[in-house]
């Protein structure tokens, strides 16, 4: 760790004393020069940062741009059955915090009266899939500082929240997005929440809804709760951005094999998603 990760560090956990942080390490045999890698869970203890956890890693775990590498290595360190995923640039407000036991019910995994009433003493159980990911929309916050950031607030506006709300509807959201809930237990026995390829998943979080989607998991959208957000607003970055979903929708994601199956198994079409909507064409 660099003199400059160490004092980022320390600045930190002054400000957030209860955070905890995981990192990568490298040791080197000196007698083979083997490198072994090391995932290291770090917590604060009178501001300086401790070491709790320690996880030998079968390889160095870089294996694409940075951000889903991070994710497959530290979701190891995980506690509880839900996961939350906040993008750095991300606020928030106590208010929506209040409101996150109401979102945990959304994955339908509370029952609190199973008997049926017409048959006395007989528990009631119904064969659902399961809720894999909650999505929520955003706030760009920065929204009011010039054109580009209404232009900024607007493509999230179009992209993670209308098109997203749309697209659950009808069974077919595949792109989990932040501050999103991810039901940790489904998705860490089933390949992870990222794919970490370089160059080929692009677009990293939305193999994960095409891997729930292929596996028997539901991804569902719920707009009483949301996340602030703010952008950056140079003339590249908006532009990156918006190259980063064109190319991964054009160029990458017909390459993948997942993309195949999800097409030709799952469910994603009006009739079996929504039973009560029918095309006028199967009327006439």
């Amino acid at each position: 760790m660099s003199d400059q990760e160490r004092d980022d560090a320390l600045k930190l956990f002054s400000i957030y004393p209860d955070i905890k942080i995981v990192s990568l390490e490298e040791e080197k045999d000196e007698i083979s020069d083997e490198i072994s890698y090391f995932s290291v869970l770090r917590e604060n203890c009178d501001e300086q940062f401790v070491k709790k956890y320690r996880i030998r890693l079968p390889g160095n775990p870089i294996l694409g741009d940075g951000k889903s590498d991070n994710q497959n290595h530290s979701i190891i360190f995980t506690r509880g059955e839900y996961l939350q995923v906040i993008d750095a640039n991300q606020d928030n407000y106590i208010e929506e915090c209040l409101k996150i036991k109401s979102v945990l019910c959304e994955f339908e995994e509370i029952e609190l009266n199973p008997v049926n009433d017409y048959i006395p003493g007989i528990l009631e159980t119904k064969a659902t899939s399961p809720v894999a990911f909650i999505g929520a929309r955003e706030y760009i916050f920065s929204e009011n500082i010039g054109i580009l950031g209404d232009i900024a607030a607007g493509k999230e506006q179009t992209f993670g929240t209308l098109f997203a709300r749309t697209l659950a509807e009808i069974g077919g959201k595949l792109h989990y997005g932040h501050p999103d809930f991810i039901n940790g237990i489904f998705m860490t026995t089933r390949g992870g929440v990222s794919k970490a390829q370089k160059g080929l998943h692009l677009n990293e979080d939305i193999y994960a809804g095409m891997n729930a989607i292929s596996r028997g998991g539901r991804i569902k959208h719920c707009d009483f709760y949301q996340c602030g957000k703010g952008r950056d607003l140079g003339f590249g970055t908006i532009l990156n951005f918006t190259t980063k979903v064109g190319a991964g929708m054009e160029l990458v994601q017909p390459l993948i094999q997942k993309n195949n199956d999800t097409g030709a198994e799952a469910p994603i079409d009006v009739v079996r998603a929504k039973p009560e909507y029918i095309p006028l064409s199967t009327i006439a």
